[in-house]
């Protein structure tokens, strides 16, 4: 027969056993730190705001998070991981063309943070002030980005390694450009149109492709990039 604490341990409270119920307030503490960190900013924002934007008590907080940068953390991989999932649904809506492709994710991109502020906010702006070990979350960010692109080139320009250019550094250039326009971007308000980014963005794109295409001209029956 259980035991009594084993009994409260494993008691269901509407239908969630304890570890469900707390993976469920984690859940609402990462949405309610992307509201908070979204509107006030990472600097200003303390636990207490998080809790009662969440609903919940300090106690629960410290325990799924051992501080705010913890916090940060979590909010800042959601964001990451669910710009990486509207990229890749983006990418496999459009034929299988560089210049197609290059358009729906620069668009993708810019409409998402366009969209929803408080991401442009936590993956471009606050991270650079965020303590902790934001620097690593944010380097492995942009190097899985990085990744991400670099698989993509080698399907749509296998002839990419035969231009004598290293595709991994390349796609890191890329990337990078892309997050200072994007910082750019978010700190003047987003000024420009959302036209205005995708165009002028794609413009480096098409340098790199008319530069592989220059030294390695597609095999007859490829399709070129635009």
């Amino acid at each position: 027969m259980a035991s009594r604490s084993t009994a409260v341990r494993t008691r269901k409270f509407k239908g969630l056993d304890a570890s469900q119920r707390q993976a469920e307030r984690r859940t609402r503490l990462v949405a309610a730190g992307l509201q908070t960190f979204g509107h006030q900013g990472f600097q200003v924002s303390t636990v207490k705001d998080v809790c009662q934007q969440a609903r919940l008590t300090e106690r629960y907080f410290y325990e799924s998070f051992g501080n705010r940068e913890d916090l940060f953390a979590a909010v800042y991989q959601h964001c990451v991981d669910q710009l990486r999932a509207s990229l890749v649904a983006a990418l496999a809506s459009v034929p299988k063309d560089p210049h197609a492709m290059v358009q729906a994710a620069l668009r993708t991109l810019y409409r998402e943070l366009r969209e929803d502020p408080r991401m442009a906010r936590i993956l471009f702006i606050d991270v650079l002030s965020a303590h902790g070990d934001m620097d690593k979350h944010s380097l492995n960010a942009m190097m899985g980005f990085s990744d991400l692109l670099e698989s993509y080139l080698a399907v749509l320009t296998p002839q990419l390694t035969k231009a004598e250019v290293n595709a991994s550094l390349i796609s890191t250039g890329l990337v990078g450009a892309v997050v200072l326009l994007v910082m750019r971007w978010a700190v003047t308000g987003f000024k420009e149109s959302i036209d205005d980014m995708v165009r002028n963005t794609a413009v480096l794109f098409e340098a790199m492709a008319a530069h592989v295409e220059r030294c390695c001209p597609p095999a007859a029956g490829a399709i070129p990039s635009r």
